[in-house]
């Protein structure tokens, strides 16, 4: 997977979580503490989401930051 490829499967992955816990753009925002575009352009994996980031979403989340950057394989 190249690192736009992998940019956008953390993006997928963090969009499913708070999608699960019924979190929005603007929650991650907040958790973050950045303008709501800036989240949104990293949710839509077109900007990187930074480690600290990552980190600060998990601990919010209460999920272990490894799940934002663990993907499956693809098959084909």
């Amino acid at each position: 997977m190249d690192a736009n490829g992998r940019r956008e499967a953390i993006a997928a992955e963090v969009r499913a979580e708070l999608a699960r816990q019924r979190k929005t753009q603007r929650d991650a925002a907040e958790i973050l503490d950045l303008p709501q575009p800036s989240v949104q352009l990293r949710l839509a994996g077109k900007r990187s989401f930074r480690a600290e980031e990552l980190t600060t979403l998990a601990d919010a989340l209460g999920v272990p930051v490894a799940q934002f950057l663990t993907t499956p394989e693809r098959v084909g």
